[in-house]
Formats: structure tokens, C-alpha cells, sequence
């Protein structure tokens, strides 16, 4: 009896865990239909207009505009593909994907009735054996342009951040590990771009290291010792210091100071 109680109590933690297991490897991808998407002359529609993803990554849009809109998997040019279709979405509304195997590649997407509205999924594969860390790059510009970066060590990436003066992304490892072992990273292309300039562990610099290009990403081998707390590698770009909301926030700053300091009245003297 008291080992069917032990098996039942098993049975119903396994169910209840394995949720939270694979929310912790998945993540969400939320993109925003723009204010003002509606009309052709509209520079900015799905923001952003496309986003990195791995197979199991749900894909969020939201209506943030004020009329209905709709979203559909394929093309203006060459229609829908059947993958999925939001039907009509108020304002507010949100419609949801989970990418899935058959999505791996590029992924299109656009509204039947504004065809001038397109966004774009790049979705990757998730390596067995590798881990995920979520958000890199959020810390860089106006925080809205962020990647999902895949790698494989014995240890556990706990944090990131991207240095936009140094063109570097960095992570801070933890756990334990008896002997040294390699920290390999897939970083996408568009969080980080070469050729790179440098890998530095724990603030010293170190030529040991391989690169291995792929179509999205770059796969960055690096040995590091039981004691390795701190990775960082520099490229010759990284993410965008500002997503396309930032500059169009700047220009018209930019825009209303000259405005204004050519307009203003003179104040004259005596």
C-alpha cells in the first residue's frame, strides 16, 4: 500500500513538473501589430518584423492598433500555406503559434486584408543536448531587439548582457564541475556578427577557441576549466544600439529641437 501511495504521489509530480520543464527551455516570442498598420504609407507594421525562434517557442501577436486586424502563415504573393491563420483579432487581442519541426527555416507571415503588412520567424532547430538562454540583448538599445541563445556545458549560464562600446556579449556561468570541459555557444548572427575579434574567460583573453559557421548562427567552442565563471566574445557588430521604434523616436526629437531652436523668438538686448 504504502508503495502504491509512493508511485501515485511520483506519477502526479512528474505530470505537474513537466510543464514547468518545458517552459523553462521554451519561451515566447511577442510581436506587435504597429498603431497606424492600416494604412500603406505606414513605415513600421509588425514590430519587430522578424524574430529568432526554436522549435517549441510559442509565437505571440498582439492588435495594437485601433482597427481589426488578421494574421495568416505564407505570403501576399504566393497565399496561405496552412499553418495557421488568427481569424479577425480586435484591438488588444492576441493570437498565439507554438513553432513547430515542419516550421524549421524561415517562416512568413501577413494580413489578407493589408498585404503590405509581412513579418518574418527564422526557427531553428533545438539541439539535444543543449540548453537555452533566453533574452540576450534586451539589455542593448531600447531593449526590444533580443535573441534565444542555445549552448551546451556542463555548467549553467545564469545571466547575459551585450556591451554595444565593445561590440560584446557576455555570460556568467555557475555549478559545479570536477574537470574542465567545453562551453559551446550558438549565437545568432544578428546578436552578434564576425569576424570576432576576441574571447576572453574570466578577463583573459584566449586564442583557444573554434568557430564553426552555420546559415543563423555562429557555433563558438571554448574550454574552460572547473573555476570558469565569466564568458565574453567580441565581434565586429553587435544587436542594433536602437530597434526601428528607437530611431524613429530619435529622429523626431531630433527634428522637434531643430524646430524649435530655429522658431523660437529672440530676445533682444537693451
Amino acid at each position: 500500500m504504502v508503495v502504491m501511495y509512493k508511485a501515485v504521489i511520483a506519477a502526479v509530480a512528474l505530470v505537474l513538473l513537466a510543464p514547468l520543464a518545458a517552459s523553462s527551455f521554451a519561451t515566447t516570442l511577442d510581436v506587435r501589430i504597429h498603431s497606424g498598420s492600416s494604412s500603406p504609407y505606414t513605415s513600421l507594421t509588425y514590430y519587430p518584423p522578424s524574430v529568432t525562434g526554436y522549435v517549441g517557442d510559442t509565437l505571440q501577436i498582439g492588435n495594437g492598433d485601433n482597427v481589426e486586424h488578421s494574421v495568416t502563415s505564407g505570403t501576399p504573393e504566393g497565399g496561405p500555406n496552412g499553418k495557421f491563420d488568427s481569424g479577425p483579432l480586435v484591438p488588444g487581442q492576441y493570437f498565439t503559434y507554438i513553432l513547430k519541426d515542419s516550421d524549421v527555416g524561415v517562416l512568413h507571415y501577413y494580413d489578407k486584408d493589408y498585404t503590405w503588412m509581412v513579418g518574418t520567424v527564422y526557427v531553428q532547430e533545438t539541439s539535444p543536448g543543449f540548453k537555452a538562454v533566453h533574452d540576450v540583448g534586451q539589455d542593448a538599445g531600447d531593449g526590444n531587439t533580443k535573441y534565444d541563445v542555445q549552448y551546451s556545458s556542463a555548467k549553467d549560464i545564469v545571466s547575459s548582457s551585450v556591451n554595444t562600446k565593445d561590440r560584446s556579449v557576455n555570460f556568467v556561468l555557475v555549478g559545479k564541475a570536477t574537470v574542465g570541459s567545453d562551453l559551446v555557444l550558438k549565437l545568432p548572427k544578428g546578436l552578434i556578427g564576425g569576424p570576432f575579434l576576441g574571447v576572453w574567460v574570466d578577463n583573459q583573453q584566449t586564442k583557444n577557441f573554434t568557430i564553426t559557421e552555420e546559415a543563423l548562427v555562429n557555433v563558438v567552442t571554448i574550454p574552460i576549466s572547473p573555476l570558469t565563471e565569466k564568458v565574453g566574445i567580441v565581434g565586429t557588430t553587435v544587436v542594433p544600439e536602437f530597434g526601428p521604434v528607437g530611431v524613429t523616436v530619435l529622429a523626431i526629437s531630433i527634428i522637434a529641437i531643430v524646430v524649435f531652436t530655429r522658431f523660437r523668438p529672440i530676445q533682444r538686448l537693451g
